[in-house]
């Protein structure tokens, strides 16, 4: 018989696995960024820290063992469980989890997302990459796993919200500290009727995939693909309501093979300005550098930069878009800058732009935003 709740917005207790504070050199050591913020400085920095760091299980890219490398992090997962390093939760719970970093508060529910592939409750707003999905697919079918939890963001959470805001008052059930001083704490929601009336809060909300559009999609392929497997139906997310706990929203970085300053000057379509240098107080500007000179291109349409310079731009100046690299870093895409390669330096886009796009089930080009602060990996995850 079909989920007669499967349109609304549902996120079931789990048991969720931890590290263990005595096995590992420190909490904090064994936790990652998310696997698209792992540049190749930070790798190798988290491999250092602890033989257990969750990097080695969620970038699996090592090319000499091809699609064996996910059979490696499966193994070496398999490996932590049988030794005690990880240990999973002895009941089910959400999981409130605060992530605090300078003046950036980070707050919301960790739990079990249940799937909605018709897109009328878990609402997308970025294009996806097939190759991506096909990756982060074949590493959760290789560890039976989800490593890594999405990020949602729903308004005006209520009784819910008032339920996180609460249990923060108590002892945390887990802590950490990580770079730059970033403090993690987690609680534990197991009290049937707070869950109640949680769940019966979230039923009348619809949310935002924030962060983590690859990963969804992948929950989504995988749920296809074990359609009588009821745990391929939810995957791992943390839900923040974005009123009581702002997101901040900022852009991803472009640097494009191929192109040239020149290009931009003389193919750029009419209705446009293409000023010389980085001009930065304009709104909604692109700026282009090939490392040496800047130009700044802008025109006035209520459209988020990212999807003008995808679907107007590139194809004026002749770009093939598979080429394309992507950074949250500006100053990552400035070091790749050169006469052969600009970069290109977007303006975030607005969080109204990108909520009317989710809610007319339009979708913006991939990677077209950086919600965050982001949830940090290795705190919790969840096996199927």
């Amino acid at each position: 018989m079909p989920d007669s709740r499967a349109s609304e917005l549902r996120l079931d207790p789990l048991r969720a696995w931890r590290f263990v504070a005595g096995k590992v050199s420190a909490l904090g050591a064994v936790t990652s960024p998310p696997y698209d913020l792992l540049e190749p400085a930070i790798v190798r920095r988290l491999t250092d820290s602890d033989l257990h760091n969750m990097v080695r299980l969620i970038l699996p890219r090592d090319p000499e063992l091809g699609p064996g490398r996910y059979d490696e992090a499966a193994q070496r997962l398999a490996q932590w469980q049988h030794d005690g390093v990880v240990v999973q939760d002895e009941r089910p719970a959400l999981y409130v989890y605060e992530q605090r970093v300078g003046g950036a508060v980070l707050c919301g529910l960790v739990g079990a997302l249940r799937l909605d592939p018709a897109r009328q409750v878990v609402l997308p707003h970025e294009d996806v990459m097939p190759h991506w999905v096909s990756d982060r697919l074949q590493l959760m079918e290789a560890t039976d796993a989800d490593l890594e939890p999405i990020l949602l963001a729903y308004a005006d959470g209520g009784a819910a919200s008032d339920a996180v805001d609460a249990v923060r008052s108590g002892e945390p059930w887990l802590e950490a500290e990580t770079d730059a001083g970033a403090e993690h704490r987690i609680w534990r929601i197991d009290d049937p009727d707070q869950l109640a009336v949680i769940a019966a809060e979230l039923a009348r909300h619809e949310a935002l995939i924030a962060d983590g559009h690859h990963r969804y999609a992948a929950y989504v392929e995988r749920q296809l693909r074990e359609p009588y497997r009821a745990s391929a139906g939810v995957g791992l997310a943390m839900l923040v309501d974005y009123i009581r706990h702002p997101l901040t929203l900022e852009p991803i970085h472009r640097v494009v093979p191929g192109l040239d300053l020149a290009t931009v000057r003389s193919r750029t379509p009419a209705g446009w300005q293409v000023l010389p240098g980085r001009v930065t107080d304009l709104p909604d500007r692109i700026s282009v550098t090939d490392g040496s000179d800047w130009l700044t291109i802008y025109t006035q349409r209520d459209a988020p930069p990212v999807s003008l310079l995808h679907d107007v731009l590139l194809p004026a100046w002749g770009v093939v878009e598979e080429h394309i690299t992507f950074h949250h870093a500006l100053s990552d895409a400035l070091a790749l800058a050169s006469p052969q390669q600009p970069a290109v330096e977007l303006t975030a886009a607005q969080l109204d732009q990108v909520l009317r796009s989710a809610a007319n089930g339009a979708v913006l080009p991939h990677k077209a935003t950086s919600f965050g602060p982001k949830p940090r990996v290795g705190l919790l995850f969840r096996t199927l």
